[in-house]
C-alpha cells in the first residue's frame, strides 16, 4: 500500500502495540516517520480511525496523499462549507471512510458527535499531543476536551499520542489528561546525530546572516524569526540583496502564505523566511540549515523548528543568532498571556532557552537532557564542542562518513570560495564533501583518486583539505 521496503526504527514495535489494542504514547523525532505508525493499523482494524490533528494544513495534504493510494479518507474541519461537511458525515456514516482527521475543536460539535452515533470506531489517534499540556510548546486549551468526546462513544476505541518533543514532566500530563489505560510508553529518541547544533552572538546580526546565507547559496534553508515585522523586514532585505527568499506568518493572506510554501517545496525557491507558524507537517528531506535570526521562545519549538533540516540523514546545520532584545521580545510576548500560571510555566521555558543560548557545555547533551535521555558530555559535532577542541576516543571506521570533519572540511571550502569570490560548489560538490569525509585521503595522489575531485581541482586545492584530514586522523588514532 505504502511502497517502502521496510519499516523505520521502532515504527514495527508501535504499529504492533496499537494492534494489541495497548493504549500507546510514541515521543518520536521530526522525520521519525510516525504516520505510518497509525495509518498503517487505521487500515488494519474493522472500524474507523479518527485522527486528531491541530493543523489544518497537515489533514489536507496526508488525506491528499492517502487518496492517491486509495485510502477512504477525509477530514473534517472549518475551512468546509456546510455542504462539505454533511457531505463528509454521510460518507462516514454509510461507512466509506476508514480514516478520518478532524480537530480538536471540531470533536466537540453536537452535529459531528450525533453524527458518530452507531459508527464503529476501533482506533482513535491524537496528533502534536504535546497540545495538551501545560508543559508543551503549542498548548492548545481544546485537546484537555478529548476525553470528554471518548467517554460519549459506545465502546472505548484503542487510544495512540504521537508527539516529537515532550519532557518527562509533559509526558506524565498527556498520559492522565488523556485517561490512558497502562499505555506503553515509546522512546525513539531526541538525538538527531546528523545536525550540528551552534550560537552565536554577533553584534550586528544582518551582517552575519550574509556571512551565513554566502556559504550555502546554492542550498535549501530556513530562517525562523520572531515576529511578522522580522519577517517582512528581513525578506525585503535579502531579495534587495540578490537573494531570492519567500514569507510566511500568519498574517498574510492564505493565498500567499500557500503559493510561498508550495514554491519552496517544489525547490522553486531555496530560502522561506518565516514564525513558528510555519513547517509542522512539512516533510522536506533535504533543508540543509535552519538558520534562528532570534532567540527561540522555549526549547520544544527550538528543537522542533531546527529538526526540519536535515531529514534525508545528511549532515546539516542549525544555528541560532541570539540576542538580548530577543528576551525582552519573548518576555513581552509572554506578559500577554492571560492565565498567570501559563505565564509562569512560559517563563521557565524561557529561563531554560537563555541556558542553551548561553551554555558553555556541549549543546546537544542540553537538549538530550532537557528531554530527559542521558547524553555525554561531548558530542564533537557543536560549536561549543569544537571550541573546547577535544575529540573522542574511538575512531569512527574507514568508509563511514564522520559529520565534525564533514563540517570542518565544508568550513575549508568555505575559506576558499569567499577568497576566490566563486560559489563554494565550484572548488568541490557536497557529493565530493561527503566522500572526502568518508574515505579521508592523506595523500594528493588518493586525492586525485577520488571520484569528482578531478587532477587541476586537486592540484590547485586539495592542500588545506589534506591538512584538515592529516590534523583529524592524528587525533583518531585506530
Amino acid at each position: 500500500m505504502f511502497g517502502y521496503p521496510a519499516f523505520r526504527s521502532g515504527q514495527e514495535a508501535i504499529i504492533d502495540t496499537i494492534l494489541s489494542g495497548r493504549d500507546l504514547l510514541a515521543i518520536l523525532p521530526t522525520g521519525g516517520g510516525k504516520s505510518i505508525c497509525y495509518q498503517v493499523p487505521a487500515l488494519m482494524f474493522d472500524g474507523m480511525t479518527i485522527v486528531i490533528s491541530p493543523l489544518i494544513s497537515l489533514m489536507k495534504d496526508q488525506v491528499e496523499t492517502l487518496r492517491k493510494k486509495r485510502v477512504p479518507a477525509a477530514f473534517f474541519n472549518s475551512t468546509q462549507t456546510l455542504r462539505e461537511q454533511r457531505s463528509i458525515l454521510t460518507a462516514v456514516q454509510s461507512g466509506r471512510v476508514k480514516l478520518l482527521y478532524v480537530s480538536p475543536e471540531r470533536l466537540q460539535s453536537p452535529g459531528f458527535q450525533k453524527a458518530l452515533m452507531g459508527v464503529p470506531i476501533s482506533f482513535v489517534c491524537i496528533d502534536e499531543a504535546h497540545s495538551i499540556s501545560m508543559w508543551g510548546a503549542e498548548f492548545r486549551p481544546a485537546y484537555k476536551k478529548i476525553p470528554d468526546f471518548l467517554k460519549m462513544l459506545p465502546s472505548r476505541p484503542t487510544l495512540a499520542a504521537f508527539t516529537a518533543t515532550a519532557t518527562p514532566r509533559a509526558r506524565e500530563e498527556i498520559i492522565d489528561a488523556l485517561n490512558m489505560s497502562r499505555p506503553v510508553v515509546f522512546m525513539g529518541g531526541f538525538d538527531r546525530k546528523n545536525l550540528y547544533y551552534e550560537v552565536r552572538h554577533p553584534q550586528n546580526k544582518m551582517q552575519e546572516l550574509m556571512g551565513l546565507l554566502k556559504a550555502y547559496r546554492g542550498q535549501c534553508g530556513i530562517i525562523y524569526c520572531l515576529t511578522r515585522n522580522t519577517v517582512d523586514h528581513l525578506t525585503r532585505k535579502l531579495n534587495a540583496s540578490g537573494i531570492e527568499a519567500v514569507r510566511y506568518h500568519a498574517g498574510l493572506p492564505e493565498e500567499e502564505r500557500q503559493k510561498n510554501q508550495d514554491a519552496w517545496i517544489r525547490g522553486d525557491v531555496l530560502l522561506i523566511v518565516a514564525t513558528n507558524a510555519f513547517g509542522m507537517g512539512i516533510d522536506k528531506p533535504n533543508v540543509r540549515y535552519v538558520i534562528h535570526y532570534n532567540m527561540a521562545k522555549d526549547v520544544e519549538g527550538y528543537y522542533q523548528e531546527a529538526g526540519r533540516a536535515g531529514r534525508d540523514g545528511r549532515p546539516s546545520d542549525c544555528i541560532m543568532l541570539a540576542g538580548d532584545a530577543d528576551v525582552a521580545v519573548c518576555r513581552f510576548f509572554i506578559s500577554r498571556t492571560k492565565s498567570r500560571e501559563r505565564r509562569e510555566v512560559e517563563y521557565k521555558k524561557l529561563r531554560d532557552m537563555q541556558l542553551y543560548a548561553g551554555a558553555a557545555t556541549c549543546l546537544r547533551a542540553y537538549l538530550l537532557r532537557y528531554f530527559g535521555e542521558h547524553a555525554e558530555d561531548y558530542c564533537g559535532h557543536c560549536s561549543v564542542c569544537i571550541r573546547r577542541g577535544r575529540f573522542p576516543q574511538h575512531s569512527v571506521p574507514e568508509g563511514e562518513e564522520d559529520p565534525h570533519l564533514f563540517h570542518l572540511l565544508r568550513e575549508v571550502r568555505r575559506g576558499i570560495a569567499e577568497e576566490k569570490g566563486v560559489l563554494p560548489d565550484k572548488i568541490f560538490s557536497d557529493q565530493t564533501m561527503h566522500d572526502l569525509a568518508a574515505r579521508r585521503p592523506t595523500t594528493r595522489f588518493d586525492f586525485m583518486c577520488m571520484e569528482g575531485a578531478g587532477i587541476l581541482h586537486s592540484l590547485r586545492y586539495g592542500e588545506p583539505f589534506l591538512r584538515e584530514i592529516r590534523v583529524w586522523r592524528e587525533s583518531h588514532p585506530g
